[in-house]
């Protein structure tokens, strides 16, 4: 069993059509995978929740989302467009419980993909 299939059964996510974006490229899209979890935006996401600072809350979590996307995460792309848009309604109370969720799957993937 490959690291991709490894990683895919681990995390419950089909990455194939995530290799896909990569043009096919196994290697480019493991090595892209792996350096997910040192990627600092995370931090200046909790950062950013902790301080209640919600314009930052939504660019953090949009930037995650978008790297989700890319990589077939497909769980920490829901979690991360959840923030996004609580922030775009207005829906301050919401964060604090949506970032917890966000959070734990967040932990969950570093975990595997550290693994």
């Amino acid at each position: 069993m490959s690291y991709i299939e490894k990683t895919a059964a681990a995390l419950g996510e089909n990455l194939e059509p995530a290799v896909q974006r990569f043009g096919g490229n196994v290697e480019l899209y493991a090595r892209f995978l792996k350096k997910f979890p040192q990627d600092p935006t995370a931090d200046a996401l909790a950062e950013a929740v902790r301080q209640k600072n919600y314009p930052e809350v939504e660019r953090s979590a949009h930037t995650l989302k978008g790297v989700a996307a890319n990589l077939g995460l497909e769980t920490l792309r829901a979690g991360s467009d959840a923030l996004v848009q609580a922030v775009r309604r207005q829906s301050f109370q919401e964060v604090d419980s949506l970032y917890e969720s966000f959070a734990a799957e967040y932990a969950r993937v570093k975990k595997i993909l550290e693994g």
